[in-house]
């Protein structure tokens, strides 16, 4: 290997350490302190970098929390897969199986799901650029994969009846129960004593509800 190959490659292997380095800081800090919360300044200063540097790899906050964001899909989508390899039965003994199994990664997950919380209520406008918003779109599919193929396949083996187009429906479940955990786990201690109940069973009753009304 020449040396500017070397030299090359060590190059970017260190670029990649730092942009993860400054992933890593501001998901922390976006957790601790808030979005809101959390500036550039903020993010240079705890990942020890200039914010000259700082720039060099994110041109904004909002640049970093979709790189965040994409991360958090990831490991969903990781996750998913093993889940998904684990499943048996018809597709309504599989949705079942698969709704069960998201209630419980809730508690394991809780941070990444704060994450995609502040990203669904501070993001709002367009996304940072076209590439990353290529990819999260992609990866959104994915998720909503299993949906889909469990109410479909339980539609052509008869174990679920359905009245509405088996895509919205499939993506109906899959934000119903996407934004309820993230309400829950933000908001846990908080609504624990405003509703006067244990919130986090709200997620088992939100199972229970959608499974009756799919059984056939």
């Amino acid at each position: 290997m020449s040396t500017k190959v070397y030299r090359d490659q060590e190059r970017e292997k260190n670029k990649e350490i730092s942009k993860s380095n400054i992933v890593d800081v501001s998901k922390e800090l976006f957790l601790n302190r808030g979005y809101a919360q959390t500036n550039m300044a903020d993010i240079a200063e705890i990942a020890k970098i200039s914010r000259k540097t700082l720039y060099r790899y994110f041109s904004s906050k909002e640049e970093i929390a979709m790189e965040i964001e994409l991360d958090v899909f990831k490991t969903f989508v990781s996750v998913q897969d093993e889940i998904v390899k684990n499943i048996h039965g018809n597709g309504y003994e599989k949705l079942s199986q698969y709704l069960e199994k998201l209630d419980d990664l809730v508690d394991e997950l809780s941070q990444l799901i704060k994450l995609t919380g502040m990203f669904d209520y501070y993001l709002v406008n367009d996304y940072p650029n076209e590439s990353s918003q290529s990819e999260f779109i992609k990866l959104i599919e994915k998720v909503d994969e299993p949906f889909i193929e469990f109410i479909d396949e339980g539609v052509k083996d008869g174990s679920i009846q359905v009245e509405f187009d088996v895509s919205y429906l499939a993506r109906t479940i899959s934000n119903s129960f996407l934004a309820l955990a993230q309400r829950i786990v933000t908001r846990q201690n908080h609504l624990d004593v405003e509703l006067n109940i244990q919130s986090r069973k709200i997620l088992a009753i939100q199972r229970s509800l959608f499974l009756k009304a799919l059984k056939a």
